[in-house]
């Protein structure tokens, strides 16, 4: 994971140098818009994966196969949908409405096929990602890891090489890269589960009990996507491909930030569903708070030195070449993290509980104005980054809102776990960058002063964190964690 992520970030600021700001923010805003019509995919994922591991369990081979099928042809479906969308209606916008170089138009339209027939066959896919998911064969992912290693350092050598228009290079190389990719996948997955054989034929049952599963869920995945590449959108409207840039490099951010506490909240799911299913309230909010608190302190580490020294992490990071407002999108998204990790173990305990419902029908819905509150924000002229931190409101009013959920349904202490763990670590975050902040006042910027800041930043927030916000169990969890990789460095 340390050498991908790494790897990540060395990557994009290649491909951004041989690209542009302008092209890299074409590839962003049209890879963006296209994935605007694989919502249906992403709803249908998790009930596939769910009824595959159930027959599994059973040991049912046969409702297995027939899962397997009636799961390949709905999303052969999708996938046929999709394109006819993509390319009828989403030729048409792109051409016509988005902001793009009259010059590099035609690139445009190269990447978009490419990213269509990648779309297609993305979705197709789903169902043998999804039995491997299924019979936890999760070695494959790590082979899979290494090949996506190569593919990208090859990727990175013919783009440099081969000369021609690097964006259309570069969406060609993508696209090589992912059919060898799902080829790898299939071909792993007919050699070592049998129900991948397809057979050709919907089961009606099954199909119904798979819709009815995702219903739910459907609501909040159609809203998710269109905020995310609606926003992306409007930008792009407003302003022009160079904006994309910047908050496709933000997200880079973001998502590098998601995996680096992501895996530790995941982990906490499925504990947090036994305390329920045994009754035991106390363990069930105790693991909400711990786990809540150990991931902001976990943030807080890269919070505080990414909002003091992000001006010379990018600089490090791509050089010269910094599309304008990359900064402060970067700095707000950061920010912005608290209140989301703030709300995912709040999330967790509501599906948890079971009361699914609820939280589509109130708290979902709050993300609606995420467009409606950036158009207006843009349409008065109140600028980009007034308008990224206007889209922080709806996650909020969420977070709100299934605090109200979660304590009128099961009791659970919402008053006190927003005092004393959002609005507590809030305030000292930002006591933590009093001592880092004035050091930085008194240096230049060079290596020496971002080097020394990002220390005392470490160990300031440490301190502050450790001796005011974290109880005696999640000081145990870290120290447990700690002592883990030191009997692994000793091996």
């Amino acid at each position: 994971m340390a050498v991908i992520m790494a790897l990540s970030f060395i990557t994009t600021r290649i491909v951004l140098d041989k690209l542009g700001a302008s092209d890299y923010g074409v590839y962003t805003l049209v890879g963006g818009f296209v994935s605007l019509f694989t919502v249906l995919n992403s709803i249908l994922n998790s009930s596939t994966t769910r009824f595959l591991a159930l027959y599994l369990g059973k040991g049912d081979v046969q409702n297995l196969r027939k899962v397997f099928s009636t799961a390949f042809i709905l999303h052969l479906f999708i996938a046929i949908i999709v394109i006819i969308c993509l390319e009828t209606f989403g030729l048409w916008f792109l051409n016509s409405h988005l902001n793009i170089d009259i010059n590099r138009i035609s690139a445009a339209n190269w990447v978009f096929h490419f990213a269509v027939i990648s779309t297609f066959l993305s979705i197709t896919q789903t169902p043998y990602t999804a039995t491997v998911t299924a019979h936890e064969h999760f070695n494959i992912y790590a082979i899979m890891s290494i090949f996506d290693v190569v593919a990208k350092i090859l990727i990175l050598y013919l783009l440099i090489t081969i000369p021609g228009d690097k964006l259309i290079i570069y969406a060609t190389l993508l696209l090589c890269v992912s059919i060898c990719n799902i080829t790898l996948y299939r071909i792993y997955c007919i050699k070592h589960f049998s129900e991948t054989k397809i057979i050709f034929q919907i089961d009606r049952k099954i199909f119904k009990e798979m819709l009815r599963f995702s219903g739910w869920g459907t609501f909040g995945h159609v809203i998710t996507v269109i905020n995310s590449q609606g926003t992306n959108i409007l930008f792009n409207l407003f302003f022009n491909t160079i904006m994309n840039a910047a908050r496709g490099l933000a997200q880079t951010v973001s998502y590098t930030i998601a995996q680096f506490v992501g895996g530790f909240l995941t982990a906490a799911q499925p504990q947090l569903i036994k305390y329920y299913g045994q009754g035991d309230t106390e363990h069930f909010n105790k693991l909400i708070f711990n786990i809540t608190q150990y991931t902001l302190f976990l943030l807080a580490l890269i919070a505080v030195p990414v909002i003091l020294e992000i001006d010379y992490v990018i600089y490090l990071w791509l050089g010269k070449n910094i599309p304008h407002y990359t900064i402060p999108f970067v700095k707000i998204t950061v920010i912005c993290s608290i209140i989301y990790r703030s709300n995912t173990m709040i999330d967790y305990g509501i599906n948890a509980a079971g009361h699914v419902k609820l939280l589509n029908t109130l708290s979902i819905p709050n993300y609606l104005l995420t467009i409606p509150l950036i158009w207006g924000t843009l349409y008065l002229n109140l600028g980009p980054i007034t308008a990224y931190w206007i889209s922080s409101i709806p996650p909020l009013l969420a977070f709100l809102t299934n605090l109200w959920i979660i304590n009128h349904t099961i009791g659970f202490p919402s008053k006190q776990y927003f005092i004393h763990i959002f609005l507590k670590n809030i305030l000292l975050i930002a006591i933590s960058l009093i001592i880092p902040w004035l050091i930085q006042q008194t240096m230049s910027p060079s290596f020496i002063r971002f080097t020394v800041v990002c220390c005392i930043s470490l160990l300031s927030t440490t301190t502050v964190l450790w001796f005011f916000a974290l109880n005696k169990e999640v000081k145990n969890m870290i120290l447990q964690k700690i002592k883990d990789k030191l009997s692994k460095i000793k091996i």
